[in-house]
């Protein structure tokens, strides 16, 4: 059963383009390292990362957390909620 705070997405599958499970996720999150270079929002494969206030930022509603940012980022400041 889902508790509160728990976050359920249904996992896309990018080759086929088609959601195939409900999963329990983990949405990334870009922390105070960020340089806002840009490369995490291009690599982005949903589009869930857009220019904040003095970062970038990941809405979690939208990441299917793939972690495409995370491997792309210069100075390690994407990780796992």
């Amino acid at each position: 059963s889902r508790g509160l705070g728990d976050v359920y997405k249904r996992q896309y599958n990018i080759r086929t383009k088609y959601f195939y499970k409900e999963i329990r996720i983990m949405a990334y999150k870009i922390g105070s390292e960020c340089i806002s270079c840009g490369s995490c929002q291009a690599t982005c494969p949903v589009g869930a990362i857009s220019q904040g206030a003095d970062k970038f930022e990941i809405n979690p509603e939208v990441c299917i957390s793939c972690g495409a940012c995370a491997a792309q980022c210069p100075v390690s400041a994407i990780s796992e909620e």
